[in-house]
């Protein structure tokens, strides 16, 4: 039976690439057969560029010791082949800061895989209905590095959120919580596309380019306390 056949009967179609064997059985063993089809393994970007874009698979899990091209730029080569993958990157502690990265190129999920590989199977269910997780460390460390520099991402500042609307504010709390746009839609009383719509125009409005970025941008501005994030009430 295809990828694309499980996939229809509700499995979560799974591309791994991670250049470490072991790596490759980890993430297998973490991610249940009742709930996740693993449509393939792949040990260099190429691979992971040719498989993604052939089989649109529903999350790509991409470790950082696949050392050849930038991560972000690979991540942006492989939304583009295949826009509707969504892509979860496993850092290991040893790489050092990666919080200045961590929102580029749309990546759904920033895992430590010593901390979250146990969460990771929750984690790539929620990226793969639109949601996104970032590591609990990571995050910390962008808030701190936000907070010492009192520089926020794009164009805003903790002056000027009276330009966000009540919608707006209400969809902040949401992205903080962890929601999918479904998810959002559901809670809001709104359709996924106004969802969406109502999102884009967000980002456009504040020069933010990601949800991570938007919900950076709502703790320093006050809109949001740090313990009301999701990652930290587990």
């Amino acid at each position: 039976m295809t990828a694309k056949k499980y996939a229809m009967n509700g499995l979560i179609n799974v591309l791994i690439a991670s250049r470490q064997m072991e790596d490759h059985q980890r993430i297998i063993t973490a991610l249940p057969e009742n709930d996740f089809l693993i449509a393939g393994t792949e040990k260099d970007e190429s691979g992971a560029i040719i498989k993604s874009e052939r089989l649109k698979p529903d999350v790509l899990i991409l470790d950082l010791n696949l050392p050849l091209i930038d991560y972000p730029e690979l991540v942006r080569i492989i939304r583009r082949r295949s826009p509707s993958t969504a892509v979860i990157v496993l850092s290991g502690k040893e790489k050092g800061s990666i919080a200045g990265c961590m929102h580029k190129a749309g990546i759904g999920g920033f895992l430590i895989k010593e901390e979250d590989i146990d969460k990771l199977a929750y984690i790539t269910k929620i990226v793969s209905m639109g949601g996104y997780y970032t590591s609990a460390s990571i995050f910390s460390e962008i808030i701190n590095n936000a907070l010492l520099t009192r520089q926020f991402p794009g164009q805003v500042s903790e002056y000027n959120t009276e330009i966000l609307s009540p919608v707006e504010r209400g969809i902040i709390t949401d992205l903080a919580n962890g929601l999918s746009d479904c998810q959002i839609a559901q809670h809001l009383n709104y359709s996924e596309g106004s969802i969406k719509n109502i999102l884009s125009a967000l980002k456009h409005k504040t020069n933010l380019k990601s949800r991570v970025q938007i919900v950076v941008f709502a703790l320093i501005a006050g809109l949001i306390r740090f313990e009301h994030l999701w990652m930290c009430r587990e």
